[in-house]
């Protein structure tokens, strides 16, 4: 009997790709590709203290978090891990971050930009996890380093293009916005340098917001690049290699160029007076220039730190930072004098790209909305620019192998110059710089120690690991409901408002060139719908999700001023609550932020306006314009008789009674006479005078003599 024919099973020919060696490497990638797109996103305003700030800082917060959440997944279910110390380092930055929350809290300070800058710390204290636990071996470490030294390269290069372009009459890096003569959505209405430099940007800049900043970034790199270029060879693609430091030298001779330097000490006794006073938890990040008027920064990062974050924010940070750099101290040992290993290493060269293209998102992400279509161009030409030369760099650098110990001494060095800088400069403060110097200190420390295998799994791993990863997904669900969303919700609500802002004016001339009637009624309804579902419905929606943003709530009160108006002249019932809507939010706004006066500007625009327009509770609005006034007044004296003669002028416009102008004027003049109020122009003095002359009945003594001279 014929049995039937079974054939053998055979051996595979190869087997399947183990799965948790795939993910750790795609994981790998995302933070390589995170490493490389941070020094393209613009940073300096770690608190959102502008409206117009983009949303790329708190987008690679919530990236660095899935990152971690991926690494915590892949060590549950591979159930071993590397060997390693505690993570005492990443825990004294959270902490700095949970002392800047903190200290946001506590009196009477805006609070809302020490939530943003408490994720900022937590993001940095990731980094700096992930840095030494993810990419924990030598190979991994120098792929990290040759991203991030392809990077300075490239941001180098476009300083030095920026140097050149002036002289040589081409095409600038720099986005250009046609000036507006209209006020945007957007704009700080008063006292925009309480949250941003109203200096222009000098040249260059790279990639950065500010000399200052390139410059630090350069510093911090530079050892690493001089490592490089001696540890070429002979070939004469690898001879290229002393191209890499004289690029970085000559963006930061540029950089020097453009005099960083001035009044550096200027702010340094406000700072330390601030510390003294406040000398537990700071007076809050971001609240600096509330003290120190009109000024960002103290010019020191570090004395910055313990003006706003106090001796216990400072005192953690340095803790963080003597702790990581003690770590990151090369070691003389055999192993450290032996090159580290060179492999193909798919996940930096693809992580690369990733983050070259992340950037370039981020970078149309800062475009301001007024900026014309075509200058999306001018941000892409740049990025192929900065690609080019970003992948030339990285190939060269892929062919040099310097020892361990030349690399960690070379961290150690650069690490060292970026601490120092920030004794004279607010840029090491910043994340720009924090999360590249804390990266860097994280892989000396990794290049210090050798190699050992990965360790067996414990009886305990696994449910600290399981309770790990279920505490990164609060973590990553806590930054979007306090951070994330929020901030775009802003970034979005005010690009809207703002381009929509550049045709609101049109539409508003409309009214006035209108005849009376239905050709007037027709255009002031069409310019009050524009304003409500173009403006303020975008700026509404993005309050209602933000709710602790000040100038958020004094945008809406602004673009409330004229709805007023519109609605007094087409229904007039529903004026009052648009009045009320409108002081309710400046308001609001002044309780966020106590010690800025924006918010009493504001309510002496809305309340002068109210009184010009509408008889309503007119003694009682002057009474309010007063006070508000003498809030102003407290922070700055010489705006008083500016603003009192607003007051001035306008009860005169109106014919009010001689009981409710004489004390007004004769104020007025008074403190006109003296010294630290400021002072009328003669236009001003003979406007008054004619005015009150024909107005009053009984004229102010102080009229009659300023009538005399």
């Amino acid at each position: 009997m014929n049995r039937p024919y079974r054939p053998k099973p055979t051996a595979a020919n190869s087997q399947p790709v183990p799965l948790a060696p795939l993910f750790n490497r795609i994981l790998v990638g995302a933070f390589a590709a995170l490493v490389t797109a941070r020094p393209l996103v613009s940073g300096d305003d770690p608190g959102r203290l502008r409206l117009t700030s983009g949303s790329g800082p708190v987008s690679f917060t919530l990236s660095m978090i899935v990152v971690l959440l991926g690494y915590t997944v892949w060590q549950v279910a591979k159930g071993r891990g590397r060997p390693a110390d505690w993570a005492i380092v990443p825990m004294l930055l959270a902490g700095v971050g949970v002392v800047a929350y903190i200290s946001s809290r506590l009196g009477d300070r805006y609070a809302r930009p020490g939530m943003f800058v408490a994720w900022e710390w937590i993001g940095l204290a990731i980094a700096f996890y992930l840095a030494r636990r993810l990419t924990a071996s030598a190979n991994d470490s120098r792929g990290i380093l040759n991203l991030m030294l392809a990077s300075a390269v490239s941001i180098g290069a476009i300083s030095l293009y920026q140097v050149a372009a002036g002289p040589l009459d081409i095409a600038n890096t720099d986005v250009e916005v046609p000036a507006e003569k209209a006020p945007l959505a957007g704009d700080d209405e008063f006292y925009p340098e309480l949250n941003r430099s109203l200096a222009p940007m000098k040249q260059p800049h790279g990639t950065f917001d500010s000399p200052e900043t390139l410059l630090a970034y350069l510093l911090l790199i530079l050892p690493a690049a001089v490592v490089y270029a001696r540890f070429r060879t002979t070939t004469a693609w690898r001879r290229a290699a002393v191209l890499i430091p004289l690029v970085l030298i000559a963006g930061a001779l540029g950089t020097l160029v453009a005099n960083p330097f001035g009044g550096v000490t200027a702010q340094w006794s406000e700072a330390i007076e601030l510390a003294t006073r406040h000398p537990a938890f700071g007076v809050g990040p971001g609240n600096f220039s509330r003290h120190v008027f009109g000024v960002l920064g103290p010019h020191s990062a570090w004395f910055g730190m313990a003006a706003t974050m106090g001796i216990i924010g400072l005192a953690l940070f340095a803790g963080a930072a003597i702790l990581a750099m003690a770590r990151a101290r090369p070691g003389k040992t055999s192993e450290s004098r032996a090159p580290a290993p060179a492999e193909r290493r798919w996940e930096f060269h693809f992580g690369g790209m990733a983050g070259l293209v992340l950037g370039f998102i981020w970078s149309v992400g800062e475009l301001p909305a007024e900026a014309p279509a075509n200058e999306v161009l001018r941000v892409g030409f740049v990025a192929v620019l900065r690609a080019i030369v970003w992948f030339l760099s990285f190939a060269l650098l892929e062919t040099i192998r310097p020892t361990r110990l030349a690399l960690g001494r070379a961290i150690f060095g650069g690490a060292g110059l970026a601490l120092v800088y920030g004794l004279v400069f607010d840029a090491p403060g910043f994340m720009t710089i924090l999360i590249p110097l804390f990266v860097m200190l994280a892989l000396g420390a990794n290049l210090r120690l050798p190699d050992v295998p990965e360790l067996p799994e414990g009886g305990w791993t696994k449910p600290v690991r399981v309770v790990s990863m279920f505490l990164v997904i609060g973590l990553g669900i806590a930054h979007l409901n306090m951070a994330a969303v929020p901030a775009w919700s802003t970034a979005d609500g005010v690009r809207q408002a703002r381009m929509a802002s550049r045709v609101y004016p049109d539409l508003h001339r409309e009214i006035e060139r209108a005849r009376p009637g239905a050709e007037r009624a027709t255009a002031l309804t069409k310019a009050r719908g524009f304003l409500l579902g173009n403006i303020l419905q975008p700026l509404r929606e993005a309050s209602e999700r933000d709710p602790g943003n000040a100038a958020l709530l004094l945008e809406l009160s602004r673009w409330r001023r004229p709805l007023w108006e519109y609605q007094l002249a087409a229904d007039p019932e529903n004026a009052a609550r648009v009045a009320d809507d409108t002081l309710r939010a400046a308001d609001r706004a002044g309780k966020l932020d106590p010690n800025n006066p924006a918010a009493q500007r504001s309510l002496i625009e809305a309340l002068t306006l109210f009184r010009k327009n509408s008889s309503t509770r007119a003694a009682e609005r002057v009474v309010q314009i007063n006070k508000r006034i003498a809030f102003i007044v407290e922070r700055e004296p010489k705006m008083e008789v500016p603003l009192r003669f607003r007051v001035v002028q306008m009860l005169l416009d109106l014919k009010e009674s001689d009981e409710l102008l004489k004390p007004e004027i004769t104020r007025l003049f008074d403190l006109d006479r003296e010294e630290g109020h400021g002072h009328l122009t003669k236009e001003q003095k003979t406007e008054i005078v004619k005015k009150a002359k024909d107005v009053m009945k009984d004229v102010p003594k102080a009229v009659l003599e300023e009538w005399t001279n």
